[in-house]
């Protein structure tokens, strides 16, 4: 962000590719060799950034809005860097919150103030531990201040460690652009260097503008494409430092889909290579050093092998399997075995499918997987999901008190019975439906919306035919004389069987299914806090809708008779609906607690038909 005119240029031809650029140079006799293009633009939720692959834990992110205040800067959270604008404040150094500021525009005196480039220089080389923890580099103007400062950032292993010629290079280069941009050409003639170095780094300086330059004569500078432009400067940049025998310890992954924390410096990498999983891990730790802890390897697009690299101190591969067995729609019990698996050691996929997991959600879930819940997290998420149950209660309630101007049977509130059931029904299963949906992110199939396994469990059926139970007593008590009457009755038993399964087994269940351990088919048996949340819900709400003893416990006083009823009503219904909830996670799916308890409610009308 130069406040000074640039010196005038004699360029050869630049068209804007890195090739081009460089060819400029060879033309003005400056040697350029080739060597690896180690840049990259990537993105993450929705957000572009350039990356290095030799320093996979810096993410550069231009904005040309970016300029924030110091109390701003506080909420993009731990280990930023701002450069040359990007923070509206004086040059900052932080250590206790990991807060740069790489700027000598605002706060400071100019005359006196070592430029973005030259700073950045000189935090490399005291020591700035930007290989841990993840860092974030904030820019607004790719200018060649900044796009140098970029530069040293991106490079800070290879700059610790320049070779003399290198440094020839690299350090009059960034004295004199320093110089520049902080006070003029006039002033930047008593930058220290010789008058050979001054000559042969403006050359250097000049070719480095020609594509600048360029863009502001054709009145385009602002309409550039940021990250390309900016990409092509750093390709550059390497071409001007660096020889190829630089890189001959060189490796490069065919693509890294990203890395995320598992632990306390410790780093799990989820890329694709045609290599095998022991020679990628050697290619890993070239850049990871001891901090590489887990690989996730696709050699074919969806077949993954996961890797644990420290046997004896990092994390196990046991989490990272049961959170993606329970997330990923390909494990879908058909057969049993088709599952993310494995030792401790070395795992894979579901075979022979593969994953039906995206890259980025399978760097998403391995996050999770080893990201452990807080007690309040884990407390929050259980009331929630218990919460979700018990308030159907309230749309029960509004069908059945709720005054309708359609209807006057003399009825309570003047709707039929029958048909403000069926009513409450609807709404539970309408809103269960688009709350499921909802709340899935696309993954329907947590939530119970999938094809049924045989995963054992069956004999669990005669105590799950009592959740039929509810809907029969009402519908028994609900029949009136005519037989459309019957009919309404029955129909709304079974709308509210099925409205049922989807509120409790599907919805309450789903909510905790990612982040807790359930049931698997053919597995140990278990409760899992799911079936615990979704099945007290189920109790109460049950319990509530069919016992009149509650009625009478809210109009008359409390006896012992009725307390017993209730709490009788409530254990079974507690019972019935464990049942139906290890169902359903033997099975993959709420529809056989559905069929079951359809079952109930025919064998329930049958015999009371034959009773009659």
């Amino acid at each position: 962000m130069s406040d000074f005119p640039r010196p005038a240029v004699v360029r050869a031809s630049a068209t804007g590719q890195t090739g081009a650029t460089v060819q400029a140079i060879r033309d003005a006799g400056v040697p350029v060799p080739e060597i690896p293009q180690r840049y990259a633009l990537r993105d993450k939720d929705g957000l572009d950034f350039l990356e290095c692959d030799e320093a996979p834990r810096l993410r550069a992110i231009i904005d040309p809005s970016m300029s924030v205040s110091r109390s701003a800067a506080a909420s993009l959270g731990e280990r930023v860097i701002l450069l040359d604008g990007a923070g509206s404040f004086g040059p900052l150094i932080d250590n206790e919150e990991k807060l740069y500021n790489l700027d000598h525009h605002a706060g400071c005196e100019r005359l006196f103030t070592l430029s973005t480039c030259e700073q950045a220089l000189l935090m490399v080389h005291s020591g700035l531990e930007l290989g841990e923890g993840d860092w974030k580099i904030y820019a607004n103007e790719p200018d060649l201040d900044t796009v140098l400062a970029l530069w040293c950032l991106l490079n800070f292993k290879r700059v610790r460690e320049l070779g003399p010629e290198a440094r020839d290079v690299l350090l009059p280069l960034l004295r004199l652009e320093g110089a520049i941009d902080a006070n003029g050409p006039k002033l930047a003639t008593l930058c220290g260097l010789s008058r050979e170095h001054l000559e042969r780094t403006s050359r250097r300086i000049d070719q480095l503008l020609a594509r600048e330059r360029e863009l502001k004569q054709a009145g385009s500078w602002s309409k550039k494409k940021l990250y390309p432009y900016t990409l092509e400067m750093l390709r550059t940049v390497d071409q001007l430092i660096y020889a190829p025998e630089d890189f001959g310890d060189y490796t490069r992954i065919e693509e890294v889909y990203g890395h995320v924390e598992v632990g306390d410096r410790r780093v799990a990498v989820v890329c694709r290579d045609g290599s095998g999983i022991y020679t990628v891990e050697q290619h890993l730790k070239t850049r990871w050093g001891d901090q590489l802890s887990l690989i996730a390897l696709e050699n074919e697009p969806g077949q993954y092998t996961l890797r644990r690299v420290s046997t004896l101190a990092g994390p196990k591969l046991g989490p990272a399997y049961e959170r993606l067995n329970r997330l990923d729609a390909a494990v879908d019990g058909d057969p049993i075995g088709k599952r993310w698996g494995g030792s401790e050691d070395i795992g894979g996929s579901p075979r022979p499918t593969g994953t039906l997991l995206a890259h980025d959600e399978l760097v998403q879930e391995i996050e999770r997987a080893y990201r452990p819940l807080s007690w309040w997290r884990r407390s929050w998420k259980s009331s929630l999901a218990f919460l979700v149950g018990v308030g159907c209660l309230l749309f029960w309630s509004v069908a059945n008190y709720f005054p309708s101007p359609f209807w006057d049977s003399g009825t309570r509130a003047g709707v039929p019975e029958s048909y403000a059931f069926a009513l409450a029904s609807l709404l539970v299963l309408t809103v269960g439906m688009l709350l499921t949906r909802s709340a899935s992110q696309r993954r329907p199939w947590v939530f119970g919306w999938r094809k049924t396994v045989n995963g054992g469990g069956w004999g669990l059926l005669p105590l799950a035919l009592l959740g039929a139970a509810p809907a029969a007593v009402w519908a028994s008590t609900s029949m009136g004389s005519r037989p459309n009457e019957h009919a309404a009755a029955i129909a709304a038993a079974a709308f509210a069987i099925v409205a049922g399964e989807i509120w409790f087994r599907g919805l309450v269940h789903g909510m905790l299914v990612p982040d807790f351990e359930v049931q698997r088919p053919a597995g140990r048996w278990l409760i899992s806090r799911a079936a615990f949340a979704s099945s007290a819900a189920y109790a109460i709400v049950a319990t509530t809708m069919t016992t009149p003893a509650f009625n009478y416990l809210l109009q008359a006083p409390i006896g012992a008779s009725s307390i017993e009823l209730f709490a009788g009503s409530l254990t079974l219904f507690f019972a019935v609906g464990l049942a139906l909830a290890m169902l359903r996670e033997r099975s993959l799916s709420f529809l056989p607690g559905v069929f079951v308890q359809l079952s109930g409610l025919a064998i329930a009308i049958v015999a009371a038909g034959v009773l009659a």
